[in-house]
């Protein structure tokens, strides 16, 4: 009795800390907490494993327009995210960071000074262009260990003194992922996606489509190849875990789930597995994109009681918001059109509020809060003899998207669109909710904040760059802040997180910024 109510007492414990970070706000549309994330307000790459980088904290508002604006130079491209730790002593918190080349540590506030950069070890590994996207997904765990790889090798770092927060990081371990377990080999078969399940296991995906579960030891468990075709399946982006051990993948040929159980990482159908066919499209790449197929992380959706699924935007010339079952698909469910997978759950296109379109494209992953989901649109205008050079190799295609994205604030060349979708639980279909074309979100990742009630991107007016704020619930314009015309201040594929005090954050070309 002793030791049972030792554990209760412990893990309630446990749970307070956890929560203490969201403290005073709502979470009835939160996700599980992770006990063994940092607590944080951003301790990962779309800030929880559900990857739905939304945040019950409030962000700025029209009365903060004036907030200060820091950038900060890192030395390399592709500083896609940062994660947040935990609390230090005297109360500060770090952004932990991770380009091509460079792991580093900034303090939050204050200027982001830079307080140590270390270069990732060389590990025999040659950079490519094609995996550049390697090392963009990365997170902190409640011991302050952050996680990020280098081509096929998982790293973790760590404090050399704990306790101090301008503590030099030191590389903790690594973990090198055996050649047997990939396809092609290393070079060609780089870890992508990186998450953490809520036993505390690192889960990875690379990019011809392994799946493997690491332990804090820094010890390969178990693997999956999601594929035997020659090549294997192609992954550009990170994945989603659920708090039952659910891993979902999605590749440019179909749509994967996959269960941790504890001991080993299963694809069969009696442990909730599944595979599903959706939308793939023509080959897109270059066109500013990262990869054929779906351009997006999966996002989950549904909490508690709520129905559950996992959504991206598809491959198609006139891309489509879908929903998957995520679990056991309704008794009686019909396909939703003829020749459709069965799990698919709703499918709807975007438009962005333009009936006449032709095309429509997001390389982002979808912003996700209860049943609300918005896409931002990637649709780069005047780029076709830039694209079109890069169609059949990956190295290419990486370099042009690359330029496309570099200059995604032109005016001939940014995208426009903004648009809401909602699932209907009790009629069982997705509906268009809101969009505006008056927006432009060039390249990096939205975010929202249930608090503010209001819908945040990186945006370009005039050429230069901009944090724009919608009203979550309408789509109309609640306030913009003009950054400036610094090439430097492009997000970058990058992705807005919102921090305590009001903040905002994210990468930028060649460094980090942000805006208090």
């Amino acid at each position: 009795m002793a030791l049972k109510l030792k554990s209760l007492l412990s893990a309630g414990m446990l749970l307070f800390t956890m929560t203490s970070a969201l403290k005073g706000v709502s979470r009835s549309d939160e996700p599980p907490v992770n006990p063994w994330l940092a607590d944080s307000p951003w301790p990962m790459t779309h800030r929880n494993p559900y990857q739905q980088a939304s945040s019950p904290l409030p962000g700025p508002d029209s009365s903060l327009l004036p907030g200060k604006f820091t950038y900060r130079f890192t030395g390399q491209l592709v500083n896609i995210t940062m994660a947040v730790s935990s609390e230090y002593p005297d109360g500060g918190r770090v952004y932990w960071g991770s380009n091509a080349g460079y792991v580093y540590k900034v303090m939050a506030g204050s200027d982001l000074e830079m307080i140590h950069k270390v270069s990732k070890p060389p590990l025999g590994r040659s950079f490519k262009p094609g995996n550049a996207v390697s090392g963009a997904y990365s997170l902190v765990d409640r011991d302050n260990r952050y996680y990020t790889v280098f081509g096929n090798t998982v790293l973790v770092y760590g404090d050399k003194y704990p306790s101090d927060i301008r503590s030099p990081m030191y590389l903790m371990g690594t973990l090198t992922i055996p050649d047997e377990a990939l396809t092609g080999g290393a070079g060609n078969d780089p870890i992508v996606g990186l998450n953490m399940t809520w036993d505390g296991h690192v889960v990875i995906a690379t990019k011809r489509g392994t799946v493997g579960i690491i332990s804090r030891e820094m010890e390969l468990l178990s693997y999956r190849r999601l594929s035997q075709i020659e090549g294997g399946e192609e992954i550009s982006n990170s994945i989603a875990v659920d708090e039952k051990g659910g891993i979902y993948v999605v590749s440019r040929q179909k749509m994967h789930k996959l269960v941790w159980n504890g001991s080993n990482l299963s694809a069969d159908l009696i442990s909730g597995a599944w595979t599903a066919d959706y939308d793939t499209g023509e080959n897109q790449s270059g066109n500013g994109r990262l990869g054929s197929g779906s351009g997006s992380t999966p996002t989950l959706m549904g909490t508690g009681d709520q129905d559950k699924f996992v959504v991206i935007t598809d491959g198609n010339k006139m891309t489509k918001l879908t929903l998957f079952w995520r679990d056991e698909i309704p008794e009686g469910w019909q396909p939703v059109a003829p020749g459709k997978d069965i799990r698919i759950a709703g499918e709807m296109t975007v438009d962005y509020g333009d009936p006449d379109r032709t095309s429509s494209a997001s390389e982002q992953s979808v912003l996700v809060r209860g049943y609300d989901a918005v896409v931002v649109s990637n649709d780069y205008r005047n780029v076709g003899a830039i694209s079109g050079t890069g169609i059949g190799d990956e190295n290419v295609n990486a370099i042009t998207s690359g330029i496309i994205a570099g200059i995604s604030n032109w005016p001939l060349v940014r995208p426009w669109g903004v648009q809401k979708f909602r699932w209907n639980p009790e009629l069982k279909k997705v509906e268009k909710v809101w969009s505006n074309l008056n927006i432009s979100c060039p390249n990096g990742v939205p975010t929202m904040s249930s608090a503010s009630n209001l819908f945040y991107c990186w945006g370009s007016r005039r050429g230069g760059w901009t944090l724009e704020a919608l009203n979550w619930d309408t789509g109309k314009q609640d306030f913009y802040r003009f950054i400036g015309f610094n090439p430097m201040y492009n997000s970058f594929y990058a992705a807005l997180q919102i921090g305590e005090n009001s903040s905002v954050a994210s990468g930028a070309l060649s460094g980090v910024m942000e805006l208090r």
